[in-house]
């Protein structure tokens, strides 16, 4: 992955919602749903309104303490399992434009302490796939939901 790529969330099939300091992810088409914390959270929140990879990690490297090849290494695998699950897509495949321009980080006048650096993880779960697959939202048409079909 180069430093310049940059992703945005898949939200034609997730949808997320941060509880509590934690970001729940459910991917609609294969009814897994994750969960992100700490590190993992800041870094989805990041792809939201950072333009790159490189960016997020210049970001990242402000806020924590930790060398910045590791944390380099760290948010590319973190992205790439991202992208394997289907919850993040290139920005170049879908045409949308960059949030920010390049080399814009947001760095606060004054940080107290850094914070350790801890790898993120998605935590995947898949113990309700069958209910959430099940779901009938999955079946709304352009008249909405629910409809009554006629019978013939």
């Amino acid at each position: 992955m180069k430093t310049t790529d940059s992703f945005r969330i898949n939200t034609l099939k997730v949808v997320h919602e941060v509880i509590d300091g934690e970001t729940i992810i459910l991917n609609l088409d294969s009814g897994n749903y994750y969960s992100l914390v700490e590190t993992g959270a800041k870094i989805w929140d990041l792809l939201a309104t950072m333009n790159s990879v490189d960016n997020i990690v210049k970001e990242l490297c402000f806020y924590y303490e930790g060398s910045g090849n590791e944390i380099d290494n760290e948010v590319n695998s973190f992205i790439s399992a991202l992208i394997t699950e289907g919850l993040l897509v290139s920005r170049k495949q879908t045409g949308t434009e960059l949030l920010h321009d390049a080399g814009s980080v947001n760095q606060p006048d004054k940080i107290t302490a850094k914070i350790e650096f801890k790898p993120p993880a998605l935590n995947k779960y898949s113990d309700m796939q069958d209910l959430l697959l099940l779901d009938p939202i999955h079946e709304v048409d352009v008249i909405g939901w629910p409809t009554i079909k006629p019978i013939s």
